[in-house]
C-alpha cells in the first residue's frame, strides 16, 4: 500500500510498504477514508521539530476510515463500521493514567508520532481508541473528528459565557474550528488576531466580528477601538510563545487564558505580578472530548467542509505540506483510497 513515512530530519517520504494485519485480539484494521493535516505535522516536520515523531513512523492522526477485519477480542465493531480515531493511545502504567488523568498519559503511543498513523491506505488501531460515526457522516467531516474534540475541550475548560468578550489568536484550521464552536456556544462578542488576507476572510466568514490583522496594527488598541475595553477571556490557538507574552496584557481584571497550541520551540515571558495584581487565570489543555464532538459533528451550524481549501489523494501529498507552509491552503483532506469528491 502507498503511505507517508517520516524519515527524520524534516523528511517525509512516499512508499510501498505492506499492508498491516492484525495480530493482537483487540486489533482493528481500517481502510483509511479520510484523512486531515494537522499544524503539529508542519511542527513536526519542522527543523528542529517542534514535536516529536519516530523515525520510520507512517504519520497522520487526524483519520476516519471503514472497518475491514477485527481480531478475536473485538465484539464491538464489525466488518463495514464507519469509525473516527483517537490517536492518543495511554500507557495504562504512569501516575497519571493511574489517577484518572491518561489524556496526560507521559508515556503514550500515539498514531503518526509513535506508531503508524493514518497518511496510509490502511491502519492498524487498538479497538478502544475508535469511535463510531454518525450513519451518513462525510469523511471529510469525519477526519476532524479528532482537532474537534480537542477544541471541544478547550471549551469545556474555558467555560466562556455568551456575554462575554473573547480574543482569539490564530485563523488556521483549529483557530477557524473555534470560531465555529464559540457561535454555537452563544458568544457574541469574538475578535480574532489573523495574518494574511486569505485567513482574514476566512475568519469573518466562520463568523468573527472582528478580525485583526497583527501584521498591520496593534491588538490592544485594536481592541480599545472596537469594544473599548480589554477581553474577558483569551484562546491561544497558535502557541508561539510571544502570544503569552502580549495575552495577559490583553485581559481584565478576573480574565481567562486558554493555551491550546502546542510547540516545544516556543518560549513566551510573563511578570508573575499581573496575574495577582489582576486575578487572572491561565489554563492549559491537551485533553480530547470524543462524544461531544460526534454530538455535535452533526449539526448544521457546524459545517467543518467550509475549513477545507483542498483536497487531494494521498500522492499528493508533498504539494499539501508546500501549500500549508505557504499559507496558501487551510484544511487539506487526504483521501488515501480514492473517493475525491467531484
Amino acid at each position: 500500500m502507498l503511505a507517508a513515512v517520516f524519515k527524520g530530519n524534516g523528511v517525509l517520504e512516499l512508499e510501498q510498504v505492506p499492508v498491516p494485519q492484525v495480530r493482537e485480539k483487540r486489533d482493528v484494521l481500517l481502510k483509511i477514508r479520510a484523512a486531515s493535516i494537522c499544524g503539529s505535522d508542519l511542527h513536526g516536520l519542522s527543523v528542529p521539530p517542534g514535536q516529536h515523531i519516530d523515525p520510520g513512523v507512517i504519520m497522520g492522526h487526524e483519520f476516519c476510515g471503514t472497518v475491514e477485519a477485527v481480531g478475536e477480542g473485538v465484539t464491538e465493531y464489525r466488518p463495514g463500521d464507519e469509525v473516527a480515531v483517537n490517536p492518543c493511545l495511554p500507557c495504562g502504567a504512569c501516575w497519571e493514567c493511574k489517577n484518572g488523568f491518561s489524556n496526560l498519559c507521559v508515556r503514550p503511543h500515539h498514531y503518526g508520532q509513535t506508531c503508524d498513523g493514518g497518511f496510509a491506505q490502511y491502519a492498524v488501531v487498538d479497538a478502544g481508541q475508535l469511535y463510531r460515526l454518525p450513519e451518513g457522516a462525510d469523511p471529510a467531516e469525519a477526519a476532524q473528528t479528532e482537532p474537534l474534540a480537542c477544541v471541544m475541550s478547550g471549551m469545556k475548560t474555558i467555560k466562556p459565557l455568551p456575554t462575554e468578550r473573547v480574543l482569539l489568536y490564530g485563523a488556521g484550521p483549529i483557530g477557524l474550528t473555534f470560531i465555529k464552536v464559540l457561535r454555537i456556544f452563544g458568544v457574541r462578542q469574538l475578535a480574532v488576531v489573523a495574518k494574511g488576507e486569505k485567513r482574514i476572510e476566512q475568519a469573518l466568514r466562520c463568523g468573527a466580528d472582528v478580525v485583526i490583522d497583527s501584521q498591520r496594527e496593534q491588538v490592544r488598541d485594536a481592541l480599545m477601538r472596537h469594544w473599548d475595553t480589554l477581553a474577558d477571556v483569551v484562546i491561544d490557538a497558535v502557541g508561539t510563545g510571544a502570544i503569552l507574552t502580549e495575552a495577559v496584557r490583553l485581559l481584565n481584571s478576573r480574565g481567562r487564558l486558554l493555551l491550546f497550541g502546542l510547540n516545544h520551540n516556543a518560549i513566551g515571558e510573563v511578570p508573575p505580578a499581573v496575574f495577582t495584581q489582576k486575578e487572572l487565570q491561565m489554563m492549559g489543555v491537551l485533553s480530547k472530548s470524543f462524544p461531544e464532538a460526534l454530538a455535535l459533528l452533526g449539526d448544521e451550524r457546524l459545517r467543518l467542509t467550509d475549513l477545507i481549501s483542498h483536497r487531494l489523494p494521498l500522492a499528493e501529498i508533498e504539494r499539501a505540506f508546500s501549500l500549508l507552509r505557504a499559507k496558501e491552503a487551510s484544511r487539506v483532506i487526504l483521501y488515501p483510497n480514492g473517493g475525491l469528491p467531484t
